[in-house]
């Protein structure tokens, strides 16, 4: 029986771009490297049905074979992305159609229509082909759907009439048929906006200013229709895969993660963070994490370099080990380079990878080694624990996302960068060390959780599953910019927020811009910084207290600026600005002990990321540099370092070195 090599340490490998003769001796030098996993043909179908209806799988059953005796395992890809040119020269009708009205032709990727029955068709053979040809092999561990989906790419995604009827028809069905419900909610008497008939919405035209909750409805639409496409495939894979299948995914808000995560077995991640960004990986790890019970696969970062017709800059030295470490200690159970050997043309060839085009080891050939070897000693700590959550959760959520594109709200606010600088990474630079939530997640073992900037808490009924939670006894900080709008993205007319003014017993008089900042005084006493955001002015009714006030500014001075209020046995905090970092970590390290949350907060350097682990294989503190400079941690107990044999005393201070990595085994 094959046996798996965990954690899984691979590169994402093109067979078919080059000579066959090279298969051993590209699958030799894995080995030497330390490789233990491959992830192919996710872009080869014309290789592998080069005339209509003939399929030949014969250059992969070659590799998988191989593979398999060189205890190499495999990760299949399914290769719709990129349709052959015997099929798209036969029905060119299969391309999307931009916002602009051009019709796209062949040679990049992802340009085809999600909603095209004759592509679909197409693709249903080729998955159903490769499924039955591939589902034996008990070393293919796992399947890739198709690769990066982008539902508006190119502006509006697919903007052809098939699309443009299939809108219609989905508004029709969300809205129950009643286009007046439509009108209503969108606000659509504004402009003289509004329908008569679903007939009469048309496809989005880029000459006009177009109502934002078009706009919103349009980016759920292809959304759903990119997501119908994964679930289509994933369906037809499990007819005859048991392993796990799931999508490779970017770094990007505009797929909707909380459906992608109840359709797939296990969550895939394509990450190339670096330099003084290199900590929002950590984001995406804190996010993908909770979303399964499985690890998830960072399926695609690069060992040295990305890049596609010019290299985009150098990884320094040790970068390679802090960024295969950090997703495996935060939850990953499998890291995949992209890719193995560079592409000798094409539009990367100037990606970094492990090999040369010419196959030469790369630069980085040392620390891979060293990596590999890493690996196979502190395997089980990845095998055999698991993170332990600091029962802290931040919202996050494509609805919002969306809302946010097409209505800013406040000059030049992003909702991404924004969760991402200013409420996240203030709180994992203090070592709080939060989940991200997706609207679906059960939030039953969070004990204080943070939605900010959630307009509408209409999605998964979020808003009453949160009042329930709370009930029972959860802290939940709401705001800024939560719960003010209806799930079209239009206000509330009878009130500001949609459920927070009943169930917090508090009002928004009214609203400031971004413009000026203002500074707080707690009710104890204590000052606070803010980021010019939005200011809300609130009045607290009976039920509720100020807990906060503006200090200074001439429409807000002396008002509330945070309103708690008890619910159940719990408490519902209303942010009416932003805190800035310094005070919302204070705050939130306060309100985890008042949730009585005791798990210790590390002491360490602000630019490590931290975790505690535990398991079968016993408690580990773990660290990872990440901004290529000396650091250090406290050790919060007895123990041994797992890759040097160096031990260490409770309280003893641990000094790093750039990028370096530290897991600690308690003794």
């Amino acid at each position: 029986m094959f046996k798996v090599k965990k954690p899984v340490f691979g590169s994402d490998y093109y067979p078919e771009a080059w000579d066959r003769n090279l298969i051993d001796e590209d699958l030799s030098l894995m080995q030497s490297l330390g490789l233990n996993c491959v992830r192919i043909a996710e872009f080869a179908w014309s290789t592998m049905e080069p005339e209509e209806g003939k399929f030949d799988f014969s250059l992969f059953r070659e590799v998988v074979d191989k593979c398999r005796d060189k205890g190499i395992s495999v990760i299949m890809g399914t290769p719709t992305a990129c349709p052959p040119r015997w099929l798209t020269q036969k029905h060119p009708e299969i391309f999307m159609i931009t916002v602009d009205g051009v019709r796209l032709a062949h040679g990049g990727r992802r340009d085809v229509c999600p909603n095209n029955e004759l592509y679909l068709s197409y693709c249903d053979k080729i998955v159903e082909a490769m499924a039955k040809e591939f589902s034996r092999d008990e070393h293919i561990i796992g399947w890739q759907i198709d690769n990066e989906i982008e539902p508006e790419k190119h502006g509006r995604g697919c903007c052809c009439p098939v699309c443009e009827q299939k809108f219609r028809h989905y508004l029709s069905e969300e809205f129950g048929g009643d286009i007046e419900k439509l009108n209503r909610e969108w606000g659509n008497y504004v402009f003289s906006q509004n329908y008569d008939s679903f007939d009469q919405v048309e496809k989005p035209n880029p000459k006009t200013w177009t109502h934002p909750s078009y706009l919103y409805w349009w980016g759920k639409f292809q959304n759903k229709s990119q997501l119908d496409f994964i679930k289509r495939q994933y369906d037809i894979l499990k007819k005859y895969v048991s392993v796990p299948v799931g999508h490779d995914s970017m770094p990007i808000f505009n797929l909707d993660y909380n459906r992608l995560s109840k359709d797939m077995d296990v969550m895939q991640y394509n990450h190339y963070d670096y330099g003084e960004n290199f900590w929002r990986a950590q984001f995406f790890y804190d996010y993908l994490r909770p979303m399964k019970s499985a690890p998830f696969w960072a399926t695609e970062t690069s060992c040295c370099w990305n890049g596609s017709a010019e290299a985009n800059f150098m990884r320094p030295a040790n970068f390679n080990v802090a960024n295969v470490w950090m997703p495996l200690l935060a939850g990953a159970e499998l890291v995949n380079y992209w890719l193995w050997r560079s592409h000798y043309g094409g539009q990367e060839l100037m990606h970094g990878a492990c090999i040369s085009s010419c196959g030469r080891p790369f630069h980085v050939a040392g620390e891979i080694k060293a990596l590999s070897r890493q690996l196979s000693v502190a395997g089980d700590v990845i095998e055999k624990s698991r993170v332990v959550s600091s029962r802290i959760g931040i919202h996050a959520a494509f609805t919002a996302h969306n809302m946010y594109r097409f209505q800013k709200v406040m000059p030049g606010f992003d909702y991404k960068e924004s969760l991402m600088n200013d409420v996240y990474r203030p709180l994992l630079r203090a070592h709080i060390r939060p989940d991200i939530l997706t609207t679906g997640k059960d939030v039953s073992d969070y004990k204080l959780i943070f939605t900010p900037f959630m307009l509408n808490l209409d999605e998964e009924n979020l808003g009453e599953r949160m009042l329930e939670w709370v009930g029972n006894g959860g802290i939940w900080v709401v705001g800024p910019l939560t719960d003010i709008r209806n799930p079209s993205g239009a206000k509330f007319v009878d009130r500001a927020m949609g459920i927070l003014e009943k169930a917090a017993d508090v009002r928004i008089e009214y609203t400031l811009p971004k413009g000026e900042q203002y500074s707080l005084i707690f009710d104890d006493g204590k000052k606070g910084d803010t980021i010019s955001l939005v200011y809300d002015v609130f009045s607290a009714g009976p039920k509720a207290k100020a807990e906060a006030t503006y200090a200074d500014g001439d429409f807000v001075k002396g008002k509330c600026a945070i309103v708690s209020a008890d619910y159940g046995k719990g408490k519902i905090i209303i942010l009416g600005m932003l805190p800035d970092a310094k005070t919302l970590s204070e705050m939130m390290l306060d309100l985890a002990r008042k949730a009585g949350i005791n798990a210790p907060f590390a002491d360490a350097s602000p630019s490590l990321v931290t975790f505690t682990r535990k398991g079968e294989a016993g408690e580990f503190f773990a660290a990872v540099e990440t901004e290529n400079a000396p650091a250090f941690a406290v050790c919060p107990f007895n123990g041994e370092n797992v890759l040097t044999g160096r031990w260490y005393a409770r309280g003893e201070k641990i000094t790093l070195k750039p990028y370096e990595v530290l897991i600690v085994r308690k003794s």
